[in-house]
């Protein structure tokens, strides 16, 4: 029996650094207040906060221009975070992996979509350097009127 522990052990601990070295691919979870915290702790920068779902095709149409958006601003000036109103975490996970996001993705709780009245999605939000928000609602934005929101707010 001891033979066969020595061996088995050294196995696993040389084995561990592997496990440990992959990246942890679940998304996390956020509240409401969470978003809000995102907000508050970026103050002095942009923060652009888009809802969406994997299920909504306007949404899968605008996600890849924020994707694309997020390269032509440097993070000490803009955030962009998208929270997912899915349900099925398995499929978010899988949806976030193909499409190759370049900013945070979370999994929103239920009490995220009553706080910032979110009735259809896509849905963005817009916060100033100062934390005021100054967009909100319902629809699809594209790349350009959004890029020209971020220049008229970062001058």
């Amino acid at each position: 029996m001891r033979r066969l522990f020595l061996p088995l052990l050294l196995c696993l601990l040389f084995a561990l650094p592997a496990f440990a070295a992959q990246p942890d691919k679940a998304i996390p979870s956020i509240a409401a207040q969470q978003v809000l915290d995102i907000v508050k702790e970026n103050k002095g920068k942009l923060v652009f906060i888009n809802f969406f779902a994997t299920w909504c095709p306007p949404c899968r149409e605008e996600l890849p221009e924020l994707i694309d958006l997020r390269k032509d601003y440097p993070a000490d000036k803009v955030v962009i975070v998208s929270v997912s109103l899915d349900t099925d975490r398995q499929k978010l996970e899988s949806f976030v992996e193909g499409m190759g996001f370049t900013y945070p993705v979370y999994m929103a709780e239920p009490d995220v979509g009553p706080l910032f009245g979110i009735s259809s999605i896509p849905f963005n939000l817009l916060y100033d350097a100062a934390g005021k928000l100054v967009a909100a609602g319902p629809g699809m934005i594209g790349k350009e009127d959004l890029a020209e929101a971020f220049d008229g707010l970062l001058q």
